[in-house]
């Protein structure tokens, strides 16, 4: 092989490993997006790939659990807030809502909107009948059980 050849091997080689593709473990695939939280660098979302149902992994129990059933799977956390889940079209939408946000007792949503081809989440905030665009971050595939990118 001459040089030219290599280094179009190389070229095609590294794109190829590079790309993340999703990992599927039984029905659950997990993403993994940037947070514009200043505490948190990523959010992590693992999801059910028939319904969109937002899901957590125990490693001692070697389990899935729905993520709005923590409590009721002995899970307790304090940062719980009411949220709901679904995919459409390759899109995983999550929206979470606190009630009574402001003096007004104004409801506030948050809406995330999850494309899971073009590996990109949109954050929207909605007061009221309010609708604003928050920020977009870059996501990218880990897997389901271990969180890691392969």
């Amino acid at each position: 092989m001459n040089k030219k050849q290599i280094c179009i091997f190389l070229l095609f080689f590294f794109t190829g490993c590079s790309k993340n593709n999703p990992i599927l473990f039984n029905n659950f695939q997990a993403i993994r997006c940037e947070s514009n939280i200043q505490d948190e660098k990523y959010n992590d979302y693992i999801f059910d790939l028939n319904d969109g149902k937002l899901y957590f992994y125990d490693q001692k129990k070697d389990e899935f659990f729905l993520k709005s059933e923590r409590y009721e799977s002995g899970y307790f956390s304090e940062d719980s807030i009411e949220f709901y889940s679904k995919l459409l079209d390759n899109k995983l939408i999550i929206t979470t809502i606190e009630y009574g946000y402001d003096t007004s007792k104004k409801d506030r949503k948050i809406k995330h909107i999850i494309n899971t081809k073009k590996l990109s989440k949109k954050t929207f905030e909605i007061i009221g009948s309010k609708n604003h665009f928050l920020f977009i971050s870059k996501c990218f595939w880990i897997d389901p059980k271990l969180g890691i990118k392969y």
